[in-house]
């Protein structure tokens, strides 16, 4: 599913006024139509409509809901924000016809007196993708109203919560927590990661009966990622098949204290299908990952000459998880890299593999082929900022990653992102899949793991990456169906891994 900017979604919209020769307004009674088949569908029974609106095309639709809800038999009450003598052009048209239908108008100051029924829905029609700088104090009041509201009664957001960056889906202030985003005209990325992910709730989506010509008129960058049509090389296996047709993977890591991490990225490889996986760790971690997964070809190294006869024969290098930034972990970074340049070997660095990357500079020497993942601090580091500006533009954050180090690149969180180069272009696909049970230690080491495994089965680096990423979320989704979010564990998504594969 393709996913749009702000920006993209208005040409979207103006291409379909303009070829399909029809109004601005025509499309707002569409999408006031869609809005009121959402709640109705979705909340039973209901009497009430409570709508917020201000002076945008946002507001358009919300006033046009209001006059339809209440033709309908509901009861409706219209927030204002604004004062109606700010409206202009279709919004003020959609304003006159709610007016018309005897529609109740309050201001935002007078919401405190309301008589909420126990049978209402709470709708944000107040900015949608219009968002631009700072909210000005009469949105961020109703917006606050909105979801006092929202404590008792659920709350519906036209086309993405207002407060929320359509783009990039962070908040500069306050925004609305919806139940549910009735969106339009074209899913907006924002709502499929950072705080945009957390507070759109379920989103429910219509084109408006624009023709699909008119979208691929307009190029979409972003879109979400989907392991379905990427696995055919690793679920469906000739009779004749052997273990090298599977490709072999060594996972790099574990130094003292942190062999955990280097187990799990093994193990995860294993379950993932790859032919043949080995360990290469400290020597004191040997006998846990053979309890752990025998299947595993564990070796203790202690230098990076120990580690150079384990190179050789690997499709893929994954490094980083539990390596630690000590003497020991250089090492094994900087055999890594001179084995991906001798031999152009695939390489995957996590963790602490990418502090090292930038406290050593070696940008000059990068394998060719190679996949980064890092959390919001790990990418900070790379692109010597803080959290809070990676946080503030993730796609911009991946983008930059990609570029210096010309890799495929995972900006995990939620919502991860995964942002790669194709056709001289730079791309980025989004996981709407994973839940906060996800946020313990060790399950990026797992991830890290389900991708060099599919990596090592032939797929390319960003088929690889990107099914990887869906894997992992959706096989810990399935895990927390099981045991729940809270004590969900890395190796509870591994024993899921097979499963998904088993079905795909």
């Amino acid at each position: 599913m393709k996913l749009y900017t702000a920006s993209e979604t208005r040409k979207i919209d103006s291409l379909a006024i303009k070829e399909k020769d029809i109004s601005g307004y025509t499309l707002m009674q569409i999408a006031a139509e869609f809005s009121l088949d959402v709640i109705l569908r979705e909340f039973s029974p209901l009497d009430e409509l409570i709508i917020f609106c201000s002076k945008g095309k946002n507001s358009g639709d919300g006033f046009l809901l209001g006059s339809y809800a209440k033709e309908f038999g509901l009861q409706v009450t219209i927030v204002m924000s604004n004062s109606a003598s700010e409206l202009k052009g279709v919004s003020k048209k959609a304003f006159l016809e709610m007016k018309e239908s005897k529609v109740k108008v309050i201001t935002t100051k007078s919401v405190g007196k309301l008589k909420v029924s126990n049978n209402a829905v709470i709708v944000d029609a107040l900015i949608g993708t219009g968002l631009k700088g700072i909210l000005r104090k009469n949105i961020k009041d109703s917006i606050l109203a909105i979801n006092q509201l929202g404590i008792k009664s659920p709350v519906v957001s036209l086309d993405i919560p207002s407060g929320v960056n359509p783009d990039t889906g962070s908040v500069n202030d306050v925004c609305v927590f919806a139940d549910i985003t009735a969106t339009f005209v074209a899913n907006k990325r924002g709502c499929f990661t950072s705080v945009g992910k957390k507070v759109s709730g379920e989103i429910i989506y219509s084109e408006l009966d624009i023709p699909s010509k008119i979208f691929s008129n307009v190029a979409s960058t972003s879109s979400l990622i989907s392991h379905d049509d990427k696995l055919d090389k690793v679920v469906y296996r000739e009779q004749d098949s052997h273990k090298g047709h599977f490709g072999h993977v060594v996972v790099i890591g574990g130094d003292t204290g942190l062999g955990g991490a280097g187990i799990l990225a093994s193990k995860a490889a294993v379950y993932s299908g790859a032919g043949l996986t080995s360990l290469a760790t400290r020597p004191n971690h040997v006998s846990a990952s053979l309890v752990s997964c025998p299947e595993v070809m564990v070796i203790g190294v202690n230098s990076g000459q120990d580690l150079e006869q384990y190179l050789l024969k690997p499709n893929v290098i994954a490094i980083g998880p539990g390596l630690g930034q000590s003497a020991w972990s250089e090492q094994m970074v900087q055999r890594v890299f001179w084995e991906a340049e001798k031999r152009d070997v695939a390489v995957i660095m996590d963790a602490d593999a990418l502090n090292l990357l930038s406290k050593l500079k070696l940008s000059s020497k990068l394998p060719r082929k190679l996949i980064l993942t890092p959390h919001p601090g790990e990418a900070a580091r790379l692109l010597n900022t803080d959290v809070a500006t990676i946080e503030s533009d993730r796609f911009t954050a991946a983008a930059k990653i990609q570029r210096k180090f010309n890799a495929t690149v995972v900006l995990k969180g939620s919502g991860s992102i995964v942002c790669y180069k194709t056709n001289n272009i730079q791309k980025w696909g989004l996981c709407d899949a994973g839940n906060p049970g996800m946020a313990t230690g060790g399950m990026g080491d797992v991830l890290t793991g389900v991708i060099a495994g599919l990596l090592a089965q032939g797929l390319s680096l960003k088929d690889a990456t990107e099914a990887g990423v869906d894997l992992h979320a959706k096989a810990a989704d399935l895990a927390s169906l099981e045991v729940g979010e809270a004590g969900l564990t890395p190796s509870d998504v591994i024993e899921e891994l097979r499963i998904i594969l088993k079905y795909e």
